[in-house]
């Protein structure tokens, strides 16, 4: 009986005691978890602005080919939003190339091409022309020296 007297007394106390405990450590546990997340999204904002900023000194060297008369001309295209300086154009397999007449047998290298501007190179097609022609393109831009791309350009 001396149980049940106890029980009566002090269990609605012990109930509430251990309501509060568990539920401060429930808020304990998810703020933990708030927090954990909070910092995950920290990170990745910064992850994302520092590859804004990064994309903000890339120049990004494009090209296409358009036709005139009998001539390609290859438009070497600068899309990006920084500008790419020494720029070096190499035409790669050129010896393997049939019925392409150069103008110029060397592209650049060019000091200079600002963003969203371009150079031209013009190329005679002759017939049974090669329909595309490969370039290696290097330049340097804010974000680093010696970048590169290998481009596959059609002829039209």
């Amino acid at each position: 009986m001396d149980w049940i007297e106890f029980v009566k007394d002090w269990g609605g106390l012990i109930l509430s005691a251990l309501g509060i405990t568990g539920g401060v450590f429930a808020y304990l546990r998810h703020d933990r978890k708030l927090k954990l997340q909070e910092k995950r999204l920290n990170d990745l904002q910064i992850r994302q602005l520092q590859k804004a900023e990064a994309r903000e000194l890339q120049a990004d060297i494009k090209c296409n080919a358009y036709r005139s008369k009998s001539n390609s001309i290859v438009k070497i295209v600068n899309a990006g939003p920084a500008n790419a300086s020494n720029v070096r154009v190499e035409i790669l397999d050129q010896d393997k190339l049939d019925g392409l007449i150069f103008f110029h047998q060397n592209w650049g290298p060019y000091d200079l091409i600002n963003a969203t501007n371009c150079v031209e190179e013009r190329i005679a097609l002759c017939e049974g022309h090669d329909e595309f022609i490969k370039l290696r393109i290097v330049w340097d831009d804010d974000f680093c020296k010696d970048r590169e791309t290998i481009l596959n350009i059609q002829l039209s």
